[in-house]
């Protein structure tokens, strides 16, 4: 069967019982947004929504659909639109992904996973099949993850961060990016004397990581480097925010309570 006539799926949602639901879905090949008002339905019923939901029109003429009940005669109606969501525009890498050709294996964080991606009909060729792909499921997102592709950006051939394979786009807005899936293991207190030095020279460039977490430290043949720069900084002379930084390293690396790990581990 073909992706067009295949029913609709949820790829991303943020459920609430008390605010509007937001839903990332894919609908006839398309990726498209689906917002539940508050009341429209009950908890469960919003975890597995589309079953319960009137059909969705076979065109392109909308990206968005709004779903509520009607208070008098109780029915459930949507109302479809059309918006110019944001995107990243600072695209510094030649490469360009369809998020369509994104074949996720494994969850890491919300908007995190790991993935195969197909070019051209086949499998794309790297260091390794499997890529870290970062990828906005709402549109509120798209700001950290441009400030994110600035420093990697920054951080591009020093050896410091994973390798930036290339932006990721839904049906022409960028709203993520891929990295090389680093093989190693996650920093231990032994390692404090090379996490210092990789965090030093990610100082000597002007960047706070901003989550200094052992699991964010990747030890590979004696190397390290550092991952997940999400809540990262440009802030060159800020040696106070970088010395405080430095400072919590060792308690950092002994901590042991799988903070930062991610929810797949």
């Amino acid at each position: 069967m073909s992706q067009i006539s295949s029913p609709p799926r949820i790829l991303s949602m943020e459920v609430s019982s008390r605010d509007d639901s937001e839903y990332r879905i894919l609908v006839q090949n398309r990726v498209r947004y689906l917002i539940i008002s508050a009341g429209t339905f009950e908890r469960s019923t919003l975890s597995m929504p589309l079953s319960s939901l009137p059909e969705f029109p076979k065109d392109y003429t909308w990206n968005v659909a709004y779903v509520s009940r009607d208070t008098s005669s109780g029915e459930v109606a949507m109302n479809l639109q059309h918006r110019n969501f944001i995107g990243i525009t600072d695209l510094w890498h030649p490469v360009l992904v369809d998020c369509l050709d994104l074949k996720r294996i494994k969850q890491l964080t919300a908007t995190t996973y790991e993935a195969t991606y197909t070019c051209n009909g086949s499998l794309a060729t790297t260091r390794s099949p499997v890529v870290i792909a970062k990828v906005a499921r709402f549109e509120w997102e798209i700001p950290r993850l441009l400030l994110e592709t600035l420093m990697y950006r920054k951080l591009e051939n020093t050896g410091l961060a994973p390798r930036f394979i290339g932006h990721v786009h839904e049906h022409g807005r960028v709203i993520g990016f891929m990295l090389e899936k680093l093989q190693g293991r996650e920093a231990k207190i032994q390692d404090l004397s090379s996490c210092q030095a990789a965090l030093q020279r990610l100082h000597d460039i002007g960047i706070l990581h901003g989550d200094v977490n052992r699991y964010n430290f990747i030890v590979q043949d004696g190397t390290v480097r550092l991952i997940d720069f999400e809540k990262s900084q440009f802030c060159n002379g800020s040696t106070a925010a970088m010395q405080a930084e430095m400072d919590s390293l060792c308690d950092q690396l002994v901590e042991d309570t799988g903070r930062g790990a991610g929810f797949a581990r």
